[in-house]
C-alpha cells in the first residue's frame, strides 16, 4: 500500500516510481521528496545530500527526514537517522505510515473545503453523499458504513463511479462478485475506472475485498474529489 501511495503522488512528473519501498528509501532522498510533496517547501534542499554515496551522508538524510517528521508532529520518539540507516524496516514503515496519514487527512480537509464549503466532513457525511449519489443514478446498491461486508464485491463502488460518469462503466466486465476471484476482479476494475476519472487511488483490490474501513474511506473520498 505504501509503495502504491508514493507512486500515486506523481512526484517529479511521475519520474519517482518505486518497486521496493525499502530499496527506494535506502538513501533517504525518496522520503525527503515525499515529505516535500505532502508539505510543500518543508525541505530545504541545500541541507540534503543529493549524492548520498556513503553511510555518513545517508545518515544525514535520514536524520533530516526525522527532524522534518517531528516538525509535522509525527510520533518519532527515540528514533534517529542511524536507526533507519541500520535497516530497521519497522521504523521506515512507521514513518511512511505517518506520512500517508498526514497526506490523507489533508486530502480530506481539501475535500471538505471544496465540496462541503468548509463544513466538517465525518464518516457519515461521506456515506450519505455516496448513497444519495448512487440512488440518484437509479442504482439499487447502498452501504451501511465503511465496515459493511457487502462492499467486498465492489458493486457499490462501481455504481458510485457510474453515478459520477455513466459512460465510463462497461457492465459486461462486471461480475456478481460472489467468490473471491470475481470480487477481486470487480475491485480491480473499480480502481482502474476511478484512476481514469482522475482520482488519486492508493488502495489495493484486496483492501476492498477484505473491507478495510480506513482504505475504503479514502477511496470514497477520492471518488468524491473528481465529481464535477
Amino acid at each position: 500500500v505504501f509503495r502504491l501511495w508514493i507512486n500515486s503522488l506523481n512526484i517529479d512528473g511521475g519520474q519517482l516510481y518505486i518497486h521496493n519501498l525499502f530499496d527506494a528509501c535506502k538513501e533517504g532522498l525518496v522520503l525527503l521528496k515525499v515529505l516535500d510533496f505532502i508539505s510543500p517547501g518543508i525541505v530545504s534542499w541545500k541541507n540534503v545530500e543529493m549524492k548520498a554515496n556513503n553511510k555518513f551522508k545517508i545518515i544525514a538524510n535520514y536524520y533530516y527526514a526525522v527532524v522534518l517528521g517531528k516538525q509535522l508532529k509525527f510520533s518519532l520518539v527515540n528514533i534517529s537517522g542511524v536507526d533507519i540507516t541500520n535497516g530497521h524496516k519497522t521504523l521506515i514503515l512507521g514513518l511512511v505510515w505517518q506520512m500517508m496519514r498526514y497526506h490523507t487527512l489533508h486530502f480530506l480537509a481539501e475535500v471538505q473545503k471544496q465540496k462541503f464549503k468548509g463544513q466538517e466532513v465525518t464518516d457519515q457525511t461521506l456515506i450519505d453523499w455516496a448513497n444519495n449519489k448512487v440512488k440518484g443514478a437509479g442504482r439499487s446498491s447502498a452501504m451501511r458504513d465503511f465496515k459493511d461486508s457487502t462492499l467486498r464485491n465492489a458493486l457499490f463502488f462501481l455504481d458510485l463511479l457510474y453515478a459520477i460518469e455513466p459512460r465510463i462503466i462497461d457492465f459486461e466486465l462486471i461480475t456478481p462478485g460472489i467468490n473471491e476471484e470475481d470480487a477481486t476482479r470487480n475491485a480491480r476494475y473499480a480502481i482502474s475506472v476511478a484512476r481514469k476519472l482522475g482520482a488519486v487511488v492508493f488502495l489495493l483490490p484486496e483492501d476492498i475485498v477484505e473491507v478495510k474501513p480506513k482504505m475504503i474511506l479514502t477511496f470514497v473520498a477520492s471518488i468524491l474529489s473528481v465529481e464535477k
